[in-house]
């Protein structure tokens, strides 16, 4: 045996004596202590690593070593393993079996090296079968050579060590008669490091001096071909990135003899195969033996495809351990990991306690973050690389095939910065194509991944503002970057991140006030809840318990959505927050959250918690707002409200309104809107409609420009509680109007509404064409608002709609569909396990019979 295989044997005992199967980084810790017991002798756990191939092998194993690992395997010492190993060796092998003993050895330890350095572990990845048919019809016909080009982190290697181990290794692999000779980058270093040149290797090991010698000994003699020969060679990428090295690797292709057994596969990152390709394709000979592969990009000089949906899907259960299904990844985190490398990333995160679901948009960003942590921030040359990443996202351009720049364009850069530049190729940050299509071949440069470049493009927003988020900030945004593209939602949600981490919240409010299109400010407050809610389970934020103030609790009160994601973070922030001021108006938004779920549960819980603030909630309101959700606690349960002193309470806040000096849409503060929102919910379910429409006059005198607000949901949610109001005082013209009014605002792109106002818009225009005798128009939009309102389970309007659907089919005389339109309803009842309170019924008073009957049923 030669070393390597005396070697191969070690490991084999070594695993076997510790009891284990399979090796993982850190099993090594606990064989160095094994090794310790049994022997006495200290083998580090480095050591181990560096053993098993987990670890850059820099040198040979010291004697001590394996003398160390040859006695706990139970031998003297490592002289006396060799020798019993050399013993089991037959003398009557073939030159064709000794030949394949010699590669299998080598090949074992390259595969053992591919698997331990996959990003994620081997058994979890893609084995990409599909691509098997392409690979065995190279074997099987007379194509000499193929090529496995990709770029950096596209599963190339993983590849590779899957096809090796089906073809030539596995069960039923259909070439197992075959020598296959599996050649990676840590085998040739070592080869080097041993002070050997490929030709002296060659020789030591298969007794030939070239391959081209042991061709034309198979040629001469077929009688000792037993099979065909596979040689594999993957990650020599740095090796021809040297002029030297290239002219080899070229004069090794040319010197390979036309023949039926020898395959070379040769596995190539996509900058190494712009420079090989035009060789090849210039060589008549060269390209008569090259197969090219079903799958082969010639655009891209790539036959390596993305990971489709079902692989990502599939390598991601078996890292949760479950079933993941695409509805349980975010649509940009199954884009983003079309990638494998972004899956080495997920793996490496979630090994360090990450705990951001697969669902949640701002995982994206947090591996984006990670990797170039590790690959820029704190990597060597950082300064050079970060200033070379600024200065090529500053050049790049969009073209037919996606963002790129003319090498020519930042070659001042590169060679100011050559070694700087190479690391970033090598890292696979960049990327360096040849672009064909033009008249003369130029080079091109762009980012692996355009989430890459929008990030440093990102990062020279914040230089230009002197890393200071502001209105000014957000404006260079809204005219520099195109509404409705990628980018710009990328560089929003960069922003909303770095406001975030550095606790610079109120410069939030600029994404609402400004003329960000409606879809923009919704993806924005949805992202805000999930970087906040994020933020505040770290250790070390500057988001954190003592920080959270008011601004937060702005944004909360003004974008209010009632997502699952909303309620969440509201939750979560309530849980952490120190600032008793910022708790209460939590509480007040939970107790609102409980009203529209019907969630006695929840409502009891925060009331507890509110009424110890019962003081301080008087001095921070207009009206103490535990007083209000009290009257909807007791309609909830069913209980008798004594309503006279929160009446006077109401009527004397409408005299102070009403009295004040008119003031700017500005002025109005979070408690009012709180506040506001709530007496004229009180005032409706009271059917106090006269005063409910007092109130809203009191408000409109008080800040006279308040529908004109685009920035906040309470303008539309006014607008909408007018209108009601109105169809109850039988001012259906009025009624009409703020119909026409709220659809042309909603129509104009940068007024901010979520679906939970969409839906309240859904239930006024039910509830008006049913004053108005339109019945049939009724009809159609309760469909319509109960489609969206079960979708984001707004419980509130989902009863309500189905109150309204009742009353509309009645009148249109459709007494089956009125029967299952009511069993609708009580199924919806009985399978959320709440009741039917009072201000849900928006209907008009011939209807209350109708609903005290359906109050009164117990299923």
């Amino acid at each position: 045996m030669n070393a390597n295989e005396l070697l191969i044997e070690l490991r084999k005992f070594v695993l076997i004596k510790s009891g284990l199967r399979n090796i993982d980084p850190a099993h090594c810790k606990v064989i160095s202590e094994y090794v310790f017991q049994e022997t006495k002798n200290y083998v580090s756990e480095t050591t181990i690593k560096r053993f098993f191939g987990f670890a850059n092998t820099l040198h040979k194993f010291s004697l001590f070593t394996l003398n160390s690992l040859s006695q706990y395997i139970g031998y003297a010492d490592w002289n006396a393993f060799c020798k019993e190993k050399e013993n089991q060796i037959l003398p009557s092998q073939s030159i064709w079996q000794t030949i394949k003993l010699t590669a299998k050895s080598i090949t074992e330890l390259a595969l053992v090296t591919k698997k331990n350095n996959s990003g994620v572990p081997f058994n979890f990845t893609a084995n990409r079968n599909f691509y098997y048919p392409d690979f065995d019809y190279f074997l099987k016909n007379s194509y000499q050579f193929t090529t496995i080009s990709a770029q950096p982190g596209q599963g190339k290697s993983i590849l590779i060590a899957h096809m090796v181990e089906h073809f030539f290794y596995s069960e039923h692999a259909l070439y197992k008669n075959d020598i296959v000779l599996l050649l990676n980058v840590n085998s040739i270093n070592n080869i080097i490091q041993n002070g050997l040149s490929l030709k002296d290797w060659f020789l030591k090991e298969f007794k030939f001096e070239s391959l081209s010698a042991l061709v034309s000994y198979f040629k001469k003699h077929p009688d000792k071909k037993e099979g065909k020969i596979v040689i594999v060679v993957d990650g020599i990428d740095t090796f021809l990135a040297r002029t030297d090295f290239f002219k080899i690797f070229v004069d090794f292709l040319y010197s390979i003899e036309e023949n039926s057994f020898l395959k070379l596969v040769f596995g190539l990152r996509t900058n190494s195969w712009v420079n090989l390709q035009p060789i090849i394709t210039g060589s008549a000979f060269l390209t008569k033996n090259w197969y090219n592969g079903l799958f082969y990009d010639i655009d891209v000089l790539s036959n390596v495809p993305p990971l489709n949906t079902e692989e990502i899907l599939g390598i991601l259960s078996r890292l949760e351990e479950k079933d993941v299904t695409q509805e349980d990844v975010h649509p940009a985190l199954l884009k983003q990991l079309k990638s494998p490398f972004w899956l080495q990333v997920y793996f490496q995160l979630k090994n360090e306690n990450f705990s951001l679901e697969l669902n949640d948009p701002l995982l994206c960003y947090e591996q984006i973050n990670y990797f170039l942590e590790k690959k820029i921030f704190l990597a060597k040359k950082s300064t050079e690389k970060i200033f070379l990443l600024k200065k090529i996202s500053e050049n790049i351009s969009k073209g037919n095939k996606g963002l790129r720049v003319a090498k020519e364009t930042i070659l001042t850069y590169i060679n100011d910065y050559p070694d700087a530049y190479e690391e970033l190729l090598y890292d696979g940050i960049l990327i360096q194509e040849k672009r064909l299509s033009t008249a003369i071949p130029t080079e091109v440069v762009r980012f692996l991944n355009d989430d890459i470049y929008t990030y440093f493009l990102f990062i020279q927003i914040t230089e230009k503002f002197n890393y200071k988020p502001s209105k000014a900030f957000f404006e260079y945004i809204l005219e520099n970057y195109t509404p409705r593209t990628l980018i710009r939602n990328y560089i929003l949600n960069w922003s909303i991140r770095f406001c975030i981490n550095r606790n610079e919240i109120s410069e939030l409010k600029n994404i609402l006030k400004l003329p960000f299109t409606n879809e923009e400010k919704n993806d924005s407050f949805d992202f805000i809840c999930s970087v906040s809610k994020y933020e505040i389970s770290k250790p070390n934020s500057n988001f954190n318990k003592q920080s959270i103030n008011m601004d937060f609790i702005d944004i909360l009160a003004n974008g209010r959505t009632m997502s699952p994601l909303y309620k969440e973070t509201v939750k979560a922030i309530s849980d952490n927050v120190l600032n008793e001021d910022v708790q209460i108006m939590l509480l007040v938004i939970e107790c609102n959250i409980a009203l529209i779920d019907i969630d006695k549960t929840l409502l009891v819980n925060a009331m507890q918690s509110l009424k110890r603030h019962y003081k301080r909630l008087s001095e921070l309101f207009p009206i103490n707002p535990y007083d209000l959700i009290l009257y909807f606690h007791n309609n909830l349960i069913g209980k008798p409200n004594e309503s006279k002193t929160l009446e006077e309470k109401i009527i004397s806040l409408c005299h102070q309104i009403d009295k004040s000096e008119p003031l700017k849409n500005s002025q109005i503060t979070t408690t009012e809107v709180l506040a506001y929102r709530m007496v004229l919910l009180t005032l409706f379910a009271q059917k106090n409609y006269a005063e409910c429409h007092r109130f809203i006059m009191a408000i409109l005198n008080r800040y006279p420009n308040i529908f004109y607000v685009r920035y906040s949901v309470f303008s539309p949610f006014l607008l909408l509680q007018l209108g009601q109001t109105y169809l109850k005082l039988n001012y259906y013209k009025k009624a009409k109007r703020i119909v026409e009014f709220v659809e042309k605002i909603i129509e104009c792109d940068y007024t901010y509404y979520t679906n939970f106002i969409i839906v309240s818009f859904s239930v006024f225009k039910a509830n008006f064409y049913n004053c108005t005798h339109n019945y049939e128009q009724a009809v159609a939009e309760t469909e319509t608002g109960l489609k969206m309102a079960s979708q984001d389970d707004f419980k509130i309007y989902e009863i309500a709609l189905q109150l309204l659907k009742i009353d509309s089919l009645k009148h249109c005389d459709r007494p089956e569909e009125v029967s299952n339109a009511i069993k609708e309803l009580f199924n919806f009842l009985s399978l959320h396990k709440i009741s039917l309170p009072e201000y849900t019924n928006l209907n008009n008073f011939e209807f209350d019979q109708t609903f005290k009957v359906l109050k009164s049923y117990k299923k």
